[in-house]
């Protein structure tokens, strides 16, 4: 693979120290999501990476292989490989494309739906009891410092799509 440079980063406005407080803080977030992780695998098998795909293929039933590595910047073979299992679990089934018999298409099994209904279920009610102990105005100050994060993100998603692969070759 060619060394590919990354791209100029657009000048921070926020102070570094800012910036390395944010990421120490939405670290100690996603990580507070640990222990919903580590039952689904302890109860269900499952990595984060499989539960990941499931939640892919609920929120888009139908995608290909192709559309599900390109969306989590990560090789065919490897999504090959989970869905491999996701299969041999009954959670996902392929089938050919009726239109185009070249793609095959990864749909969830009833299983695999009531699955990702109970993780996401056990996320929301995991999420509001925490968010409940906040103040309105600190709601309304997360929705938009996470409306900000999501813009920023899309915004070098499309000037970088590739840029899991940059930063970890």
């Amino acid at each position: 693979m060619p060394h590919t440079e990354l791209a100029p980063m657009k000048a921070a406005t926020a102070p570094k120290s800012k910036i390395d407080e944010a990421i120490s803080d939405f670290g100690t977030a996603m990580n507070m999501y640990d222990p919903l992780r580590f039952r689904a695998w302890a109860e269900l098998g499952l990595t984060t990476a499989q539960l990941r795909v499931l939640f892919l293929i609920r929120g888009d039933e139908g995608v290909t292989a192709g559309e599900l590595a390109s969306r989590l910047s990560v090789t065919p073979p490897t999504i090959s490989g989970i869905v491999d299992r996701l299969v041999r679990l009954k959670l996902v089934v392929r089938e050919a494309d009726p239109s185009d018999r070249r793609l095959v298409r990864n749909t969830l099994t009833a299983e695999g739906q009531k699955i990702c209904s109970r993780m996401a279920r056990g996320g929301d009610l995991f999420s509001r009891r925490i968010m409940s102990e906040m103040s309105e105005e600190d709601l309304e100050a997360m929705i938009k410092g996470m409306a900000a994060f999501i813009e920023a993100s899309r915004r070098v998603q499309e000037a970088q799509p590739n840029l899991a692969a940059m930063v970890m070759p």
